[in-house]
């Protein structure tokens, strides 16, 4: 169960951190840089194979990625990452923002979805707000692996002109 009071300052937190620049569906060709965000908490899945294809994907495309797999020490008291792990808002400057986490409970992963500067953001769950533009939802009474909804948005990335 949450406590009300650390959810309070969450839902705070989130509000107060959105980014204001405008997001839209972006064809790979205008992508410069990316930042996906792995949920290395998924039970029954070895991040690291993840991460390893995330890289894989975007180093064929040319296309620099940020990969945040954050360990329990990189979290700070109130549940989202340190500044040293994600860097400010003026060090980054990322054309594309993928979040893997299935669960808009991830407070780590809303909170970057919110925070990036990104023009194009992509998740696997709707957060308030209408903060992703493109949400690759698991089948419906199973929840898919990380690397298979990353192979989804990959399809999705690819096909979009």
């Amino acid at each position: 169960m949450k406590h009300p009071i650390l959810n309070f300052f969450r839902q705070m937190v989130l509000q107060q951190g959105r980014s204001p620049i405008s997001t839209k569906l972006m064809p790979l060709s205008k992508i410069k840089s990316a930042v996906v965000y792995v949920d290395s908490s998924a039970e029954g899945e070895d991040a690291t194979s993840v991460c390893h294809a995330v890289q894989q994907y975007f180093d064929y495309q040319g296309i620099p990625v940020k990969i945040f797999c954050p360990k329990k020490q990189d979290f700070n008291l109130y549940g989202r990452l340190k500044n040293r792990v994600r860097g400010t808002r003026e060090t980054r400057h990322e054309d594309l923002f993928i979040s893997l986490a299935a669960s808009p409970d991830n407070f780590a992963a809303a909170y970057e979805a919110c925070y990036s500067t990104a023009r194009f953001k992509v998740g696997r769950c709707k957060l308030p707000g209408d903060v992703f533009d493109l949400v690759v939802a698991d089948p419906q009474d199973t929840e898919a692996t990380q690397a298979a909804a990353f192979a989804a948005i990959k399809d999705f990335l690819d096909k979009i002109k």
